[in-house]
Formats: C-alpha cells, structure tokens, sequence
C-alpha cells in the first residue's frame, strides 16, 4: 500500500473541479449555440429534405445529450471527495507531518478564494451566464470552494491522523 500522497489531494480537487465545471459548460454551450445557428441559416432553405428535422435528429440529439453534463460533473466532483477520504484512510504518516498538513490546508484555502472569485466572473459573463445556471450543484461547490476545501481539509486530516494509533497497534501486536 506505499501511498505517500494525500496532503495535495485537496489541491487537485479544486483545479480539477474547476476544469471539469469550465469544459462541461463549454460544451453544453457550443453545442446549444451550433444548433441555434444551423436552425437559423438551414430553416428557410429550399432543400429536397427536411432540414429542420435533420438538425433536431442530429445537433438536438448531441444538445440533449450534454444536458446531463450538468449533473456528471457533479458526481465527478463528488468521487474526488470521497477518493480524498480514502486516500487518507490509506496513508500512513507520522504525527511530525500535522503541522505541514495544517500550512497545506491554510495555503488551499486561500487558492480556493481565488478560485471561486475566477469561477465566479466566469458564471457572471453575459454570454455564459444561461448555461452555467443550469449548474446547481457545481456552482454551490464552487462558490462555497473555500467552506467545502476546509470542511474536507479538516475531515481528510482527521481521517488521516486518527489511524496513526491504530495503525501502531496493528503493526505492534499483528
């Protein structure tokens, strides 16, 4: 089991988050913008096939289908909180290391306001602003960054930190 991480997980968990949260709008975008400039330059032309038909068969199928992007990403999210806790579990470390996790965690909570400032204009562009509303979830995750890194810097640390007894224990007596 070797695993020697755990005190940067926290920071992977922020910029993935914010990646996932700035592609998977990015997509739901691109794909209702594609469609709503194919319907406006393909509706009124004189073709032998329905183009209207052809677009909701092809362009509503691919909009429909990154309308779920939208809860994905939040159970993306939701794994990476629960793989930080188990990677805490897993990762045996000596008390000495506390106080640097505590320095980690100050430090991620800091990047985080920068973050959810980021993400925050992010969500308040204009043009942005209709695709990521329909981000319930991921925008509570990411406007609270800072309240979820140090409710999960905490949780992740007390994981890691109260299976140092136990783990004495087992190696002394197993």
């Amino acid at each position: 089991m070797n695993k020697k991480g755990g005190f940067t997980d926290i920071f992977l968990l922020m910029i993935i988050a914010f990646i996932v949260l700035l592609i998977c709008g990015v997509f739901i975008y691109l794909g209702a913008t594609v469609k709503a400039k194919l319907h406006e330059t393909m509706d009124d032309m004189d073709l032998s096939i329905n183009a209207s038909q052809t677009i909701e068969d092809s362009m509503g199928k691919v909009t429909t289908a990154y309308d779920s992007l939208y809860w994905i990403s939040v159970f993306l999210i939701f794994g990476m909180i629960i793989s930080i806790f188990i990677g805490s579990y897993l990762v045996t470390t000596k008390p000495i290391f506390f106080v640097p996790y505590i320095f980690l965690l100050i430090i991620a909570i800091i990047v985080s306001v920068a973050i959810s400032n980021a993400y925050e204009i992010l969500i308040a562009t204009p043009s942005l602003a209709s695709t990521y509303a329909g981000f319930v979830g991921g925008n509570f995750f990411m406007l609270y960054l800072p309240v979820w890194v140090c409710i999960i810097g905490f949780l992740g640390g007390i994981i890691m930190f109260s299976r140092l007894g136990s783990e004495q224990e087992m190696t002394r007596f197993g």
